[in-house]
């Protein structure tokens, strides 16, 4: 027998045991440094190289790959300043609330398909939360990765749900039935919205009133 994968020769399965067995990782509780460290981890699997493939056959998903889009520079006073409701507005004024950076995730060179779609994943995150409907508590960030990986098939998705279903189930589990309902909420949602929110260029839609966003793209979010 030939290719077995094995405990000693996987890099992802390996990454993704200590990502498992770090006791400082909080997901939604700022430490999201583990979270990147374990997705680049992934990017030699044969599961990142599909998930370029299969992105890269959506046309407008190819264009950006072929363009290396990524969002232009991000100012939340100047957002802010937008109409009521728009995109722009709404985001800044809740990442204001939050206390959030868009500017707070790991950054990496793009020299490939793979580094361009994490640099695409990481740049236009938080915006997927505001135009789906997802909190940004744990919970929310995961029920946003169901959405996502309804759409995508990106690894770290499916990764960040195993690892919540093993987090919730042995060390919170008075919590396990919330995480399930958001869990299938995000992944209905997602896998009914034909609008694929990955391949929008999102820089162009600051100042769109963001219920038209969402009719554009197909998403009825059920708050």
């Amino acid at each position: 027998m030939t290719n077995v994968i094995t405990y000693n020769n996987d890099k992802g399965l390996l990454a993704y045991i200590d990502f498992l067995a770090s006791s400082a990782l909080k997901l939604g509780e700022g430490n999201t440094d583990r979270v990147f460290d374990f997705e680049d981890a992934l990017d030699q699997t044969e599961a990142a190289q599909l998930a370029v493939d299969e992105l890269k056959k959506i046309p407008e998903v190819n264009t950006l790959f072929t363009e290396r889009w990524l969002p232009a520079p991000i100012n939340l006073d100047e957002l802010s300043k937008l109409p009521e409701g728009t995109l722009g507005n709404v985001y800044a004024s809740e990442m204001k609330a939050k206390g959030f950076d868009p500017y707070f995730y790991k950054k990496v060179p793009v020299v490939d398909d793979i580094s361009y779609l994490k640099m695409l994943w990481r740049s236009t995150h938080d915006i997927y939360h505001v135009v789906a409907g997802f909190n940004t508590d744990v919970i929310g960030e995961i029920g946003l990765q169901a959405f996502f990986l309804a759409q995508t098939p990106i690894p770290i998705s499916v990764m960040l749900l195993s690892f919540a279903l093993v987090r919730y189930s042995l060390y919170q589990p008075a919590n396990f039935k919330a995480l399930m309902t958001e869990i299938s909420r995000g992944y209905s949602l997602g896998s009914h919205t034909p609008g694929k929110l990955i391949a929008q260029k999102w820089d162009r839609f600051w100042d769109v009133q963001l219920s038209e966003i969402r009719a554009h793209l197909g998403l009825n979010p059920i708050l």
